[in-house]
């Protein structure tokens, strides 16, 4: 039986889409209201989204891109994620060296 996460829904989208996009746990922690970088790390460990590093920018794009449709709410016309991704660049960001596989 899969484990049920103690963390909303709302704040398990900010972290998918952040890491998709290319942000580093740190900043993910921040922006998610979680309290360390090893939370945001153990959320991506239980994603689809894990190995990132292994994906193109491409399949990175288009996952982002399902992710935010996934989440769209059509009554409110907004995203559900309790408005804290209402500014963001949904256009992926190149991994840096040490965020890619060697």
């Amino acid at each position: 039986m899969p484990r049920k996460s103690k963390h909303s829904d709302a704040t398990l989208f900010i972290v998918y889409a952040m890491w998709l996009k290319g942000h580093t746990e740190t900043t993910t922690a921040r922006i998610a209201g979680l309290k360390t970088k090893k939370q945001v790390a153990g959320i991506i460990a239980r994603s689809p989204w894990k190995d990132r590093a292994g994906m193109g920018d491409a399949k990175r794009q288009q996952e982002l891109s399902n992710l935010k449709q996934i989440h769209y709410d059509d009554e409110t016309k907004a995203l559900r994620c309790s408005g804290r991704l209402q500014q963001f660049d949904w256009t992926i960001e190149p991994l840096c060296r040490d965020q890619r596989r060697t």
